[in-house]
């Protein structure tokens, strides 16, 4: 593998290809157009680490006649990053999903028989049938699943108004979720 270079044509800024440099050597290319210029990509700091629910990540490239700092004969074409905060509709709604991944893990897949079953312990508790041993089973999960999501609810909450306060939250944190 070479290195990663870019061929521009110096009067217009235009950029003709991305390939690797010609030579190996990494010696000036003999014969080159005068127009022509191999850049040599130089990215002066790693990729830098970001949630992608809160920024974008934008990459800055920019032909440059500062020299490389590898091969100083050449210039580089300059590779930086830099992020952009989200929306705030955007990151809410990233919010909202942790929430609902969360109070799934919760419910789980079963979710619509867990309601069911507890629905009908419920209504024969309420008209007076002593709960079944499994009935009682079923509505101390349903307590204590409501109790966890009530508290996702909350947690939610608290992020909306972190970020409407100006702050970033932590999206992944602070969620229950089945154990």
């Amino acid at each position: 593998m070479g290195t990663p270079a870019v061929l521009i044509r110096k009067s217009t800024g235009e950029i003709i290809k991305h390939a690797d440099y010609p030579r190996e050597d990494m010696q000036l290319v003999v014969g080159l157009d005068p127009d022509l210029e191999w850049l040599v990509k130089y990215t002066p700091f790693v990729r830098p680490d970001y949630d992608s629910r809160i920024y974008i990540l934008n990459q800055i490239e920019e032909v440059t006649t500062d020299p490389h700092p590898d091969y100083n004969h050449l210039n580089q074409y300059k590779i930086t990053f830099e992020t952009e905060k989200r929306p705030s509709e955007d990151i809410q709604l990233s919010i909202e999903n942790a929430e609902n991944e969360a109070n799934e893990r919760i419910c789980g897949d079963k979710f619509k028989k867990w309601v069911t079953l507890s629905l009908t312990a419920i209504i024969n508790n309420l008209d007076g049938i002593t709960p079944k041993p499994i009935e009682k089973v079923v509505m101390d999960g349903t307590r204590a699943k409501g109790v966890k999501i009530w508290k996702n609810d909350e947690t939610l909450r608290n992020k909306i108004q972190q970020l409407a306060a100006g702050e970033e939250p932590e999206i992944d944190s602070g969620w229950q979720r089945e154990e």
